[in-house]
C-alpha cells in the first residue's frame, strides 16, 4: 500500500482492520463519525475555546476585551472576568452544541446535551480544576504538526497506477489537544478522551503500564521536541474524563528511540500489504455490523457494501487497478477526499 504519512488514527487503524484502513488513508473515502464521536467533538471544542482563551490573556494583559477567534465558531467576545465564569462555559457548550448537531445527520436529545454538559463540568472540575484550561500557562491549543522523518528507512519511492512516480519521506501528521507549560523548561501535553479507556483493536483495557508504550502518546511526544525544542522535559497525560480520569507519563530519547523502532515496523507493514484484510472474512464481526461506516452502506450504484465492493475489486483487478478505480469513482460520486 501506498503510505506517504502516518497520524495516531491511522496507526491504530491499521491494526484494527487493514481493510478500513486501505479504504480510508490509501482511497480516501470519509466516514460518517458516530453519534458519540460527535458528543465528543462537542467537548472537546469547549475545551479548546476555554484554552484559546486563556492564551489570548496571557498574550495580552492590558486589555480587558478580548475575542477567540475558532474555526467553527469564528468570533467569540469575552472579558478577562468572564472568562472564569460558568455562564461563559454554558455560552460556548451552547454554541458548540448547536454547531456540530446543525451540522450533522445524527438527532440529538437533551439527553444528549446533559451528557455533554457533565463532560464539561468533570473534566473543569476534577481535582479542584487542576485539567482546566483557565488554571494552566497555555503553551498552545491544538497546535498541528507535520514532521518528516529523517531516518534512511523512512525513504519512499512509488509508482502509482497512472505510471507517475513519487518520492519523499513518511512524515507524522496530527492535532494535539492542549499544551501547558508547568515549570520552566518542562510542558505538559494533555489529550482529552471521552470514549472509554480500550484498545479498540484487542478489546483490552488500557492500564498504566500500556499506556506508557501507547503508540498515540510516543508519537505526540516525539512530535512535541520538535515543535517546542526549547523545552527540554515533557509529561504526557491523557485524561480519560468518564473512564479512570488522567494518567501522566514522562517520557526521556529511549522512548524516542522506541517510537522510531515502532513507526519503521509499522510503515514497513503497510508498504508490503497490497491485498489488506477485513477483520473478519464474513463480516460477522460486530466491529463491522455495528460500528463500520464501510460496512454499513453500499458502494453507491451496486447492492455491495463498500467494503465487499473493495474487496471484490482487489481480487477481480488487483492492487494498482482498485485504487485507479475506486478513487476515480470516488471522484465521481463525491466521497473522495485527498489522503493528507
Amino acid at each position: 500500500m501506498i503510505v506517504t504519512y502516518i497520524r495516531s488514527s491511522s496507526y491504530n487503524n491499521y491494526e484494527y482492520c487493514q481493510m478500513q484502513y486501505f479504504i480510508t488513508y490509501v482511497l480516501g473515502h470519509r466516514s460518517t463519525s458516530g453519534k458519540k464521536a460527535q458528543l465528543g467533538t462537542i467537548v472537546h471544542k469547549v475545551m479548546e475555546c476555554l484554552a484559546k482563551g486563556k492564551k489570548e490573556m496571557q498574550d495580552n494583559p492590558k486589555k480587558k476585551k478580548l475575542t477567540i477567534v475558532d474555526d467553527a465558531l469564528e468570533k467569540i467576545d469575552f472579558t478577562t472576568s468572564s472568562l472564569g465564569t460558568k455562564t461563559f462555559v454554558s455560552k460556548l457548550l451552547k454554541m458548540s452544541y448547536e454547531y456540530y448537531s446543525e451540522s450533522c445527520e445524527h438527532s440529538y436529545t437533551p439527553k444528549d446535551f446533559a451528557f455533554c454538559k457533565d463532560l464539561v463540568d468533570m473534566a473543569l472540575t476534577y481535582n479542584d480544576g487542576q485539567f482546566d484550561p483557565r488554571n494552566r500557562k497555555i503553551v498552545a491549543a491544538e497546535p498541528q504538526f507535520d514532521i518528516p522523518i529523517m531516518e534512511d528507512w523512512a525513504k519512499y519511492e512509488y509508482t502509482m497506477p497512472d505510471g507517475k512516480k513519487i518520492d519523499g519521506r513518511l512524515a507524522i501528521k496530527g492535532t494535539i489537544d492542549l499544551v501547558t507549560e508547568v515549570d520552566d523548561g518542562v510542558i505538559e501535553v494533555i489529550d482529552w478522551k471521552t470514549g472509554r479507556r480500550l484498545n479498540w483493536a484487542t478489546g483490552e483495557e488500557k492500564t498504566y503500564e500500556k499506556l506508557c508504550v501507547d503508540p498515540q502518546l510516543l508519537l505526540y511526544n516525539y512530535a512535541i521536541t520538535h515543535l517546542f525544542p526549547e523545552y527540554k522535559q515533557a509529561i504526557m497525560s491523557i485524561f480519560f474524563i468518564k473512564d479512570g480520569g488522567p494518567f501522566s507519563m514522562c517520557f526521556d530519547k529511549s522512548d524516542q528511540k522506541s517510537f522510531l523502532e515502532m513507526l519503521e515496523k509499522r510503515f514497513k507493514q503497510i508498504k508490503r500489504n497490497d491485498f489488506p484484510k477485513p477483520i473478519s472474512q464474513e463480516r460477522a464481526n460486530f466491529k463491522c455490523t455495528k460500528l463500520c461506516h464501510f460496512y454499513k452502506n453500499n458502494w453507491p450504484g451496486t447492492n455491495t457494501s463498500m467494503c465487499q465492493h473493495v474487496e471484490d475489486n482487489l481480487k477481480a483487478f488487483g492492487y494498482d487497478e482498485t485504487v485507479s478505480k475506486c478513487t476515480r469513482e470516488g471522484h465521481s460520486i463525491g466521497y473522495y477526499e485527498a489522503p493528507g
